[in-house]
């Protein structure tokens, strides 16, 4: 049986936030206006955003392990 691969989407998308977020810092000079700024922050914190939620819905989020009793609150 072929296994079906599953593309890390929530990763991949974190990496991006993290280049965008890293941007402006790495580009432009430190008196440059604020404008600029501004949507590399908002575009990276929606990146960022996205990226919690596509780990949050990757499968195996909840781990494959039954519970014990230990871990089982009475």
């Amino acid at each position: 049986m072929a296994r079906k691969s599953v593309v890390p989407w929530g990763a991949i998308v974190s990496v991006m936030a993290a280049g965008v977020l890293a941007a402006p810092t790495l580009l432009l000079p430190a008196d440059s206006p604020v404008g600029p700024k501004l949507v590399f922050i908002v575009v990276g914190s929606l990146l960022f955003a996205t990226a919690v939620a596509l780990t949050r819905a990757e499968p195996g989020k909840r781990g494959s392990r039954a519970p014990d009793e230990d871990d089982v609150r009475p």
